[in-house]
């Protein structure tokens, strides 16, 4: 396994990455916790569950975890929750339209426990509806829904200081998405509309620090700008192609299999690994249900 510690904004923010060093991988993914002033944000995957046993037991006593908030039910963020709170007693935070996921718990696909570990265990949640304040009160945080990477998920907004933490819900580069038969089920207009909502937001939040889930910090406002322009583009010449294509007489698999090659090269080995589950052509499919802009 692979543990990385790092601290931002002066040491105010505590990172702490997880990955499965399985072979079947081809290469590592990360999860990231976020602890700040004794709120832990997320809480890393069910196969990271000794890791994190071994950090909260390392931890100060200013430094310790005193709640959770799960950002939404992913394995990859909610798989530590059920051994903070039976283990160390720390209470679980979540949104209500997560409470009843997490209280049922996921046994997911093998190639999502090759990366996460085994199954994830029913959590005793609780639901929080107002903004969380820290055990200082030095920072109040905004819960922020950004549905499309999935239905439950809310970020946390420290407005004062302009800090947003919003798991998956923005993207480095949008490639490909869960679909098909899988249980996530990602859908691109609802994350350009989350992205769009944020940016609307975080209005005169000129010093915005974005903070994702294993991809790193994201500096500036204009960063979600360019996300949503990004996605702008794709749409954009999605339909183009289909269009183009579909003179041609193409099939409609064929058509998706000539855009993919288009825009994106070819289909990803992740695409071939997980059965279509996370695919290019899940991000095809759903930018022609999205019309063009």
């Amino acid at each position: 396994m692979v543990v990385r510690i790092s601290y931002h904004c002066n040491t105010q923010i505590l990172e702490w990455e997880w990955a499965s060093d399985n072979e079947l991988m081809p290469y590592p993914y990360f999860t990231s916790c976020y602890l700040i002033d004794g709120l832990l944000i997320d809480s890393g995957a069910p196969g990271g569950e000794n890791d994190l046993r071994e950090f909260v037991k390392s931890l100060n006593q200013d430094q310790m975890i005193d709640k959770c908030f799960i950002t939404h039910t992913h394995e990859d963020h909610a798989g530590g929750a059920h051994m903070l709170n039976t283990e160390f007693g720390i209470p679980i935070f979540t949104s209500q339209k997560a409470i009843d996921l997490l209280k049922k718990g996921n046994k997911y696909p093998e190639y999502r426990q090759a990366a996460w570990g085994p199954e994830l265990l029913p959590i005793n949640a609780r639901i929080i509806d107002k903004p969380i304040i820290t055990k200082s009160k030095n920072f109040k945080f905004e819960l922020f829904p950004m549905t499309g990477h999935a239905p439950e998920l809310v970020a946390l907004i420290e407005k004062t200081k302009q800090w947003a933490f919003v798991a998956d819900a923005v993207q480095p580069k949008y490639k490909m998405i869960f679909g098909k038969n899988s249980d996530i089920q990602e859908d691109i207009s609802l994350i350009y509309q989350s992205l769009s909502k944020l940016y609307d937001f975080t209005e005169g939040m000129d010093h915005l620090l974005i903070f994702s889930a294993g991809n790193g910090v994201m500096q500036g406002r204009e960063i979600i700008l360019k996300k949503m322009e990004e996605i702008e583009d794709l749409n954009k010449n999605v339909h183009d192609y289909y269009n183009q294509f579909q003179e041609n007489g193409y099939s409609e698999k064929k058509l998706i299999r000539k855009i993919i090659k288009k825009l994106l090269g070819r289909e990803s080995i992740i695409g071939q690994l997980t059965q279509g589950d996370l695919s290019r052509e899940n991000l095809i499919i759903s930018l022609l249900k999205w019309k063009k802009r």
